[in-house]
């Protein structure tokens, strides 16, 4: 309670750190789109390029960033969250030198933390937050609780998305979710997996005419399209970062650019950092809202 205590005045004593990490979310409607090999191999850009970055894996109860990386962690966020250790214990160390806070597979009680457990998983947090310049969030997919708790905190919430049908529908109904209930307008995208660059262009200008017209003031930044690539394949078979085993090829290049341009595009002060993780769940919390379980009409 104590440390519960310094958090909060903390937070509310005013603004965030001039050094506060910008802190984006990786995110998407379907399962199955390559979101997490574009975390591991974007944090992996970051940092090679002189950044401090941390990742977590909050793809509760599905985590599998450290097994992408051949990593075999000692302890996960489960751990924390039953009060054996505490979150810097968990930290491990992936290529180039970026953390990875780890979390926990096939354990079905963290698919939907509760209120105490997201206090306490944020209070840790806070613990690393003058000591990177990026935090990167791999979500799980779909509208979960959960996915919308890391999303909704986020200063930038990127949405992955393929040419499947099902990868589309499913992208707009988190995008519609996040903007009906959330009230957040502004997206990015990139497109995974394209034949073609015009294939890409495509799938993005589709999700935003649908936006347009069912959810009116929804903003699509359109990051960039990563080709389809076999070797990525093959690199998530040997357990090893794209852009590390290939870093002039296509997918290494293009994944780089779209770094770049986030890079240009620094979030704005106390739109999100860690400390606003806390706040945005007690203002939320005070509000009485309880925004599971969603019945989701969609377009097509």
């Amino acid at each position: 309670m104590k440390d519960q205590a310094h958090t909060l005045r903390k937070l509310f004593e005013g603004g965030s750190s001039p050094t506060s990490p910008q802190v984006l979310s990786v995110t998407s409607g379907k399962g199955g789109v390559g979101k997490t090999s574009i975390v591991v191999n974007m944090a992996i850009i970051l940092a090679t390029r002189g950044y401090k970055v941390l990742v977590l894996d909050a793809d509760l109860g599905l985590a599998n960033i450290d097994v992408m990386l051949g990593l075999t962690p000692k302890h996960n966020i489960k751990h924390v969250l039953d009060g054996q250790c505490l979150l810097e214990d968990v930290l491990i160390e992936g290529p180039q030198g970026i953390k990875i806070i780890p979390s926990s597979s096939g354990i079905q009680e963290l698919v939907d933390l509760s209120r105490e457990q997201q206090i306490s998983l944020i209070n840790s947090l806070d613990y690393f937050e003058q000591d990177i310049d990026y935090m990167l969030i791999d979500t799980g997919a779909g509208i979960s609780r959960n996915v919308m708790y890391f999303n909704t905190a986020a200063q930038k919430i990127i949405v992955v998305v393929t040419p499947e049908p099902t990868s589309i529908t499913d992208a707009y109904a988190l995008i519609k979710v996040l903007r009906r209930q959330y009230g957040i307008k502004r997206f990015n995208l990139i497109i995974n997996n394209v034949s073609s660059t015009a294939e890409g262009d495509q799938v993005a200008r589709k999700l935003t005419m649908v936006c347009e017209r069912f959810l009116g003031d929804v903003v699509l930044d359109m990051l960039g399209c990563i080709p389809r690539d076999a070797r990525i394949t093959e690199c998530i078979k040997d357990q090893k970062a794209f852009v590390a085993v290939n870093p002039s090829g296509e997918s290494s290049k293009r994944l780089a650019r779209i770094v770049r341009r986030l890079e240009q595009s620094q979030c704005p002060q106390n739109s999100g950092n860690i400390q606003f993780f806390l706040k945005r769940m007690l203002l939320d919390q005070a509000k009485g809202s309880n925004h599971a379980g969603y019945s989701i009409s969609r377009p097509y």
